[in-house]
This record gives C-alpha cells, structure tokens and sequence, in this order.
C-alpha cells in the first residue's frame, strides 16, 4: 500500500522544501509541483511533493489523519491490555 501524507511547506531552498507533518519536519522535491511558496500544503510521497491542497483540502486531509492516529491509539491501548 502506497500512503501520501499531508505537509506544510516550511522553507524552500532550490527545488527541495522543507515540509512539516505536525512537527515532524523532512525535505521533499518540488519536480512534481512547480514553483510554491512557503505555508503551502502538499501531498508528500516518497520524499515527492505530489500534488497541491487547498487550505480545505488540508484541513480535511489533516482531520482525517488525527481521527486515523487516534484510532489506531485506541487500538495499541486495547491490545496492550489483554
């Protein structure tokens, strides 16, 4: 299975960001994108930026990934205790 996750673009030095995944921060090449400014929101996959989020589309995205974080918490704690 092949997961892109969502980021915020945080710096960008030559065609490489910077992009912060709630803290997590890590280096993504922009070849798939073009030009972006720092605050944008991407689709990050194997080191790519794949493809550009509208401040909705990320909010969404990022949503959806706190529900799954949680879930799978959820899961760890129920599985520790039996």
């Amino acid at each position: 299975m092949c997961i892109a996750a969502p980021a915020r673009i945080v710096d960008i030095t030559d065609n490489v960001a910077t992009v912060d995944f709630g803290g997590v921060k890590q280096s993504a090449k922009l070849d798939l994108v073009g030009d972006l400014e720092i605050g944008t929101h991407v689709l990050v996959h194997s080191g790519y930026a794949i493809e550009v989020l509208s401040e909705q589309e990320a909010k969404e995205s990022l949503e959806a990934w706190d529900l799954l974080l949680e879930a799978l918490d959820e899961e760890d704690k129920e599985r520790n205790n039996n």
